[in-house]
């Protein structure tokens, strides 16, 4: 299947041109991303940052309240959030709530919006559950890799909405995944787009790398193979068990490799898909803004 992009449409580069009215990162969000990479950093700290931000607080607060987590009594400060669920989480919970406001609303986008961030917040449930049985250590970063994985869709959406209309065209044409009609049409796809917004957001560049390969695993650095297999894993499993909507109708196979790099089976696949289905029926109260 080749084809040449479709000329009459921008390039990435006019397309990265004209992002100025990409939301910028909060600076509470970016602060929060630094004093996370600081081993000094208190509770304290990350109370200070986020009470810059008084909405943002209630935000985050409102969802560590939720049906989600289920605590048996109220968490009233950041700082008891941070005690509770650790810096990372908190962070997380920060750029969710940030990503969500600035992207998953359906403001006449030719994308099934509600649908695409269902799918990432699948996608981000179960690549945590993975990280957390292959190495706990990346369990929070994989989170927000498989939040952002498909970022890019949500940019394209708001910054270039006739690329988003073109490929959703070529996908209903010729029944075809999302990514084969980005080939199709455009001289770019929805990943290194997503990368570049990270890299604007000063996001590490590791997780920039991950969302950049996502889809070919196993030619991102070897320093962050592991999390983009599971961003792949993720991403597919979530289509399978048919969280929101990926911009297609059919469940792509995985990059070649990734199951070997990951050393998973089916059993603990499994378990992990019972405890994200869990988790999914209750994300509605974890995401409400």
């Amino acid at each position: 299947m080749t084809a040449e992009p479709d000329p009459s449409l921008p390039t990435l580069q006019d397309v990265v041109k004209n992002l100025h009215d990409m939301p910028a990162l909060p600076t509470v969000v970016a602060r929060l991303t630094r004093l996370i990479a600081d081993p000094r950093t208190t509770a304290s700290d990350i109370n200070t940052a986020l009470s810059s931000d008084p909405g943002l607080v209630t935000k985050i607060l409102k969802q560590v309240n939720s049906a989600f987590y289920g605590f048996s009594r109220r968490i009233t400060t950041i700082t008891n959030a941070v005690v509770i669920l650790g810096f990372n989480q908190v962070r997380n919970l920060a750029l969710s709530a940030f990503v969500f406001d600035a992207f998953g609303r359906d403001r006449g986008s030719p994308f099934d919006v509600n649908g695409f961030w269902r799918h990432s917040i699948g996608t981000a449930f179960f690549a945590s559950h993975l990280a957390k049985e292959l190495d706990a250590r990346l369990e929070e970063d994989a989170f927000i890799c498989g939040l952002l994985h498909d970022l890019g869709k949500f940019i394209m959406a708001q910054s270039a909405p006739a690329h988003a209309a073109a490929v959703i065209e070529k996908v209903k044409e010729r029944d075809i995944l999302f990514q084969q009609a980005e080939r199709l049409t455009l001289g770019y796809n929805h990943a290194t787009l997503g990368a570049y917004a990270m890299e604007r957001w000063n996001l590490p560049e590791s997780l920039c790398q991950v969302v950049l390969w996502h889809h070919n695993p196993l030619k991102a650095p070897e320093s962050v193979q592991t999390l983009a297999c599971i961003a792949n894993a993720a991403d597919i499993v979530a289509r399978a068990m048919l969280f929101g909507n990926g911009g297609d109708e059919r469940i792509p196979p995985l990059a070649d490799g990734v199951w070997a790099r990951l050393g998973t089976d089916m059993t603990r696949l499994e378990g992990i898909m019972r405890k994200v289905a869990g988790e999914y029926s209750k994300s509605d109260a974890f995401f409400a803004s």
